[in-house]
This record gives C-alpha cells, structure tokens and sequence, in this order.
C-alpha cells in the first residue's frame, strides 16, 4: 500500500473513532455526522489510491519492457509563465473573497486565461514531441 493510501485510511479510521467519541461525549449529532462523512470521504480517497496502485502494479507486471520507451514516450515540459498567472488570479480571487468584491471579476478573469493558456502550452509541447518522435521513428505505434 502507498504512502498516500496509508495516509488516507488512517485518517479515514481516526475521524471514525473521534466522531464516534465526540458524539457520545458531546451529544452532538451534528458534528458526528460531519466527522463521519469526512471519515467516509478520507476511507474513499484511501481505496481509490489502493486500486489505482494494484491495477497500476498489473499493467508493469505484463506490459513488454522496451529499452528506453520512458524518454520516449512523455516529453519534458519547459519553463512558462502560466504558474505565476496563477498564482496572480488567486491573489485577486482571495482580495475579492475577503474584502473587496470587484477583485473577484479580474481574479476569475485572470484565472481563466492562465488555465487556458497553460493548457495549450502543454499541448502545443506534447504535439510538438509526437511530431519529432514520429519523424525519427515512423514505425513506432502508441
């Protein structure tokens, strides 16, 4: 089991064993229930990254190994400015959340455009490596 799965499913039990305790104690149902739910959603993260790890174990176990198909097959993305966009909207999504609500419109706007662009950044890279690895092995299938 992952590190990630481990993480999720402890937590997913701690929260059932403190809102269980936190409901009798308190005799707050409220909470209980709220503790309980977030165990649910913890529990569910922690059995979805156990199945993605088997299935992901299942496919290396019988996929052929090919001698360099790692650099092949994902190409490295380079630098770009779409992060600092980001992190720019957020600014103006937090401003606009805490206090002053017309920062949300250019934040929201700002958040937009970074999303796009960085997607088609890493999509004019990735079609920019098909083309090369395609060119040196035209044989190669995907």
């Amino acid at each position: 089991m992952s590190l990630f799965s481990r993480t999720f499913m402890g937590l997913g039990a701690f929260l059932i064993v403190a809102g269980v305790v936190y409901g009798v104690v308190a005799r707050d149902y409220q909470g209980l229930t709220l503790s309980l739910t977030v165990a649910g959603g913890a529990l569910l993260f922690g059995a979805y990254g156990v199945s993605v790890l088997r299935r992901a174990r299942r496919t290396l176990a019988t996929a052929p190994v090919r001698p360099g198909s790692a650099a092949d097959d994902e190409p490295h993305v380079g630098p770009t400015i779409w992060p600092l966009v980001f992190a720019v909207s957020c600014i103006g999504l937090v401003v606009g959340a805490v206090s002053n609500r017309w920062a949300l419109l250019p934040g929201g706007i700002v958040f937009v455009v970074a999303s796009v662009g960085w997607v088609l950044d890493i999509h004019r890279q990735w079609h920019h490596h098909a083309g090369v690895a395609d060119a040196a092995d035209p044989g190669r299938r995907r």
